[in-house]
């Protein structure tokens, strides 16, 4: 993601359902974040800055306001993950009545899922890949011609998001193509596709509220999509917000982003994030209430009794 405490923190949290549950090296962690960014970013000759340039001049600073908005957003954000949740269900379930899943037809279970892709990216050529170099084009409303990786960029029948409507339908058409994209088996994820179908949802928003800033309608929406399905609270807007160069949007983001996991802690998605088994014997396990304490000749009381902190869950 280029930032080195974002990335690390989406490595410790995307391992749980709530919060950093793998903290004992949290510190660790990060600082190797900072080396791996050195070193890859050197060696590729890449900068160390924002990819993307939603609006000029950028957010001059933030509000009460921001975060309030960010709020209303977390929430709706929430719910469009409980959609797609529930509609990547449906997929999946229809690739498994099929007999999909199974390896010996994984050309068939492919094939599915580029004809819906492709089907799609023909009509609406901005649901096309998986959203890094798109989210610029779509964040702006800008012409489909400046699609990075999309040839011919107009589509069949020259789509442009030239409403806040067309906006819509472009993040509707994102979700389908995501989850056939996975179903599809094919790479691609969730979290940059879920930042472009954010960035689509915060110009819809903007069309309805339109003194609310453009960068904090799309950044708000990416996150509380993400963290729905992801649960990665705290690195999300760290990232967003880093990737779009727009620090003074963070309030905001971040009440999306937590808003978003507390409406959507009852919806696990991602199979492998379980709670630590551990947890209850590792928290507080070394508290002690009453240390040992050396005298002033340097010779060690006799040690009072270990006593053990309760454990509040």
């Amino acid at each position: 993601f280029g930032s080195p405490l974002g990335g690390s923190l989406f490595a410790l949290e995307v391992n749980s359902r709530f919060g950093v549950e793998y903290f004992e090296h949290m510190v660790e962690a990060i600082f190797c974040g900072e080396v791996t960014l050195v070193v890859f970013r050197s060696l590729a000759g890449l900068p160390i800055a924002p990819i993307w340039d939603i609006e000029n001049p950028k957010l001059s600073g933030a509000s009460s306001k921001d975060v309030i908005v960010g709020t209303v957003i977390g929430l709706l954000g929430a719910g469009v993950a409980v959609a797609f949740a529930k509609f990547h269900g449906k997929v999946m379930g229809f690739y498994a009545s099929n007999n999909l899943l199974a390896n010996e037809n994984a050309p068939q279970r492919a094939l599915v899922g580029a004809v819906v892709i492709v089907g799609l990216g023909m009509v609406i050529p901005q649901t096309l890949f998986w959203g890094e170099f798109e989210f610029q084009t779509i964040a702006t409303m800008s012409p489909a011609k400046d699609l990075v990786h999309v040839w011919p960029t107009s589509g069949l029948f020259g789509f442009e998001m030239e409403t806040g409507f067309h906006a819509l339908i472009v993040a509707i058409a994102k979700l389908i193509a995501i989850s056939f994209t996975v179903a599809g088996g094919y790479r691609g994820g969730f979290i940059f596709p879920f930042f472009a179908t954010g960035a689509a949802l915060g110009r819809f928003f903007h069309m309805i509220f339109p003194a609310v800033p453009i960068p904090l309608c799309c950044l708000a929406f990416a996150a509380a999509i993400n963290v729905g399905i992801t649960r990665t609270s705290l690195a999300t807007p760290i990232i967003l917000c880093f990737l779009a160069g727009e620090p003074n949007a963070l309030s905001g983001v971040l009440a999306a982003s937590l808003v978003s996991l507390f409406a959507t802690a009852y919806m696990p998605f991602i199979k492998s994030q379980t709670p630590r088994e551990d947890m209850n014997f590792s928290l507080f396990a070394n508290l002690d209430i009453d240390p040992v304490i050396e005298d002033e000749e340097g010779h060690e009381k006799e040690a009072a009794p270990v006593e053990q902190a309760p454990l509040v869950v």
